[in-house]
């Protein structure tokens, strides 16, 4: 959208009365002075986050590490994935900081942490809701 349509369309706002009597510069200042409240280094972590939970594989995963740790293997076989794409989203969820690993000789052992087991519980719940 162009500056000038955008600077149009606020006019048509503040003339409306819906926010007041703030003048379109006014409410952009105020509005961009919320988002400096954040800064982008939170805000690209919360974008990594999301895009750790953006796919039904990585759910999955995480569903069934919320009651216990796992071993690589364990979640290939259980939801019937290659060793790569097991791999492949595990390192996802990893690198995301959603779930963590530990080592055991050969083997590898995931889990997820409490607060992110919540947070999934929430997040089931406003699904369900919506």
């Amino acid at each position: 959208m162009s500056v000038t349509l955008a600077q149009e369309r606020l006019k048509r706002l503040a003339d409306s009365g819906l926010r007041g009597q703030r003048r379109p510069s006014e409410r952009v200042s105020e509005l961009r002075k919320r988002l400096e409240q954040v800064d982008d280094r939170t805000i690209a972590r919360v974008e990594q986050l999301f895009f750790g939970l953006a796919d039904r594989t990585r759910l999955r995963i995480i569903e069934l590490l919320t009651n216990e740790e796992l071993c690589a293997c364990e979640v290939m076989a259980a939801l019937d994935l290659t060793q790569p794409t097991t791999s492949h989203h595990l390192g996802i969820l990893e690198r995301v900081g959603l779930i963590a690993s530990r080592r055991e000789g050969k083997w590898v052992f995931f889990r997820i942490s409490k607060k992110v087991a919540a947070l999934m519980d929430k997040w089931y719940e406003l699904a369900e809701r919506s």
